[in-house]
């Protein structure tokens, strides 16, 4: 379920409390994010925070809930504002109503369910401008390939579009959660696009129905939900179990799936998909398993002149940011560190175990230049190939 950020502001602090404890706020959807005594601390909060809803007292010291109300609509159109007052004064209430706020409350008389009433009529303007913030102009495969773009750091955009895309609803913390098909578990035959695409849609109305986030897709290989921080980790499991058991029952498709840490900053998405990358199990074709893929088709191609990074991901379908990335997370070295290891690994054995010239080995592992492999044997090694026989 999607939350809303909450600011409450009173200067009375018994009225604060009494306000906290009035309505189960999680349950309806609604996060208490801060309090603010008067008007001044409300708007330095709501710099600071990505607010939704504030819930204000009509007269305070200093600037009035209705001025308050007047700025905060005027500056931020999205933002909804209820008032609250002690007196039941028709002109404060159609003054109120005259600028914006969604709903003006009497104090004295406010019991839980005419809160909750408010709250919802609040979370229902919210829930409808959500839906609106999407260009009509961006077709689906547009706004899948910007979802996309933020997953690599060589492509993540100079600005976001936080409100464009919905991503401002991540504000309070995101995790991203991985899924896939058990490839040796997908029947044969079929439209495969067609049926990954029902699994996606599957997907996205199951999680985004009942914990909210965006859902998108690489190809048709991978699902990825970027979903909102808000329930533990054991819930977030309770979840993804019943998920698979659905796409189990409705769908006939085994899923795997992973999920990384909580993560705050949006600009943090690159690592938190790297994070479920190498959370995914390793006999599914997780990236785990593109790494010990990478390495075979190393070993496989070890005597040719150029292993380049471009080569090996293109032959595994991934790009070279991507593949550089997992190595060095999986590995602890780069790409090309862990070719050249190799070779002069292979390079000591043939020098230990044959009588193979020193030009001929470095031939043999598709080193043309002997002076370079052996300037190149002597940095990695700390002595020269025919020193290194020698010993």
């Amino acid at each position: 379920m999607m939350m809303w950020n909450m600011l409450v502001v009173d200067d009375e602090p018994i009225v604060r409390m009494g306000l906290r404890w009035m309505a189960d706020w999680e349950r309806l959807g609604v996060r208490w994010k801060g309090e603010a005594s008067n008007a001044e601390e409300a708007l330095q909060l709501i710099e600071a925070e990505e607010i939704h809803i504030v819930l204000t007292d009509i007269r305070m010291p200093g600037l009035s809930g209705l001025e308050l109300a007047k700025r905060l609509l005027g500056a931020k159109p999205g933002l909804q504002v209820v008032i609250l007052s002690s007196y039941d004064d028709f002109a404060y209430a159609k003054e109120a109503l005259r600028i914006g706020v969604a709903d003006y409350l009497h104090k004295p008389t406010m019991d839980e369910n005419e809160l909750q009433e408010a709250l919802q009529k609040v979370i229902s303007r919210l829930e409808h401008r959500q839906a609106s913030e999407q260009p009509a102009s961006l077709t689906d495969e547009e706004r899948n390939e910007y979802l996309l773009s933020l997953l690599d750091k060589y492509t993540y955009p100079d600005k976001l579009k936080s409100a464009e895309f919905g991503l401002d609803r991540l504000a309070g913390g995101f995790r991203i959660v991985l899924f896939r098909r058990r490839e040796d578990a997908v029947p044969a035959g079929g439209d495969d696009r067609l049926r990954f695409q029902s699994l996606r849609y599957l997907i996205q109305e199951y999680v985004t129905k009942e914990w909210g986030g965006i859902v998108f897709s690489r190809d048709c290989r991978e699902v990825i939900w970027l979903a909102n921080e808000s329930a533990s980790r054991q819930d977030m499991g309770t979840l993804l179990d019943a998920l698979r058991q659905n796409v189990l029952s409705l769908l006939n498709m085994a899923l795997v799936s992973a999920a990384s840490g909580p993560y705050r900053d949006l600009r943090d998405v690159p690592d938190a998909y790297l994070d479920a990358l190498l959370q995914l199990p390793v006999n599914v074709q997780s990236d785990n398993y593109l790494v010990r893929k990478a390495k075979e088709y190393v070993d496989r191609h070890l005597l040719e002149e150029e292993i380049t990074l471009g080569r090996v991901a293109g032959e595994l379908g991934v790009s070279s940011g991507y593949l550089s990335r997992v190595f060095i997370m999986e590995l602890g070295e780069n790409f090309s560190d862990y070719v050249i290891r190799n070779k002069l690994e292979y390079a000591q054995r043939l020098l230990r175990q044959t009588n193979l010239k020193v030009y001929e080995i470095s031939d043999r592992l598709g080193y043309t230049n002997p002076q370079y492999f052996s300037k190149l044997f002597k940095e990695r090694v700390g002595v020269t190939p025919l020193e290194y026989r020698n010993q």
